[in-house]
């Protein structure tokens, strides 16, 4: 039997990115309780930028991504990426945000505006 005997907490740990997408790995590292897994900035017109989250339980990605995130985009800019959530071989859900690279500071902008909106607030988007 695994049992933690000791309570974890989450910390912010420095990573090395890819300078093209790091504003927006930033941003969605400041959301707490998300974790940021992988990322790439892409290359215009051939390889779309992407970002792999986890972010809690189905209930609370799938709120963050289909009620607050993908609404957000569209409204900004629509066509200029996708948001979803993944399961790989019966993994916890992880959120993709998949986005053309030159829409990098518009995706940014969306995020900068989720974020403080949240400002304050330790809760997940839950409903």
């Amino acid at each position: 039997m695994n049992v933690k005997s000791h309570e974890e907490v989450w910390v912010k740990v420095n990573a090395s990115v890819d300078r093209g997408i790091a504003p927006v790995v930033a941003l969605l590292n400041e959301i707490d309780g998300l974790q940021t897994l992988d990322s790439c900035q892409g290359t215009p017109g051939e390889k779309p930028a992407h970002v792999y989250f986890h972010y809690g339980d189905w209930k609370c990605i799938g709120h963050f991504v289909f009620e607050v995130l993908a609404p957000k985009l569209a409204l900004e800019a629509s066509d200029i990426g996708t948001a979803s959530v993944e399961v790989f071989n019966g993994s916890i859900p992880m959120g993709k945000l998949s986005f053309e690279p030159e829409a990098t500071e518009v995706v940014a902008s969306v995020l900068n505006v989720i974020v403080h909106e949240r400002a304050g607030s330790r809760s997940k988007w839950l409903m």
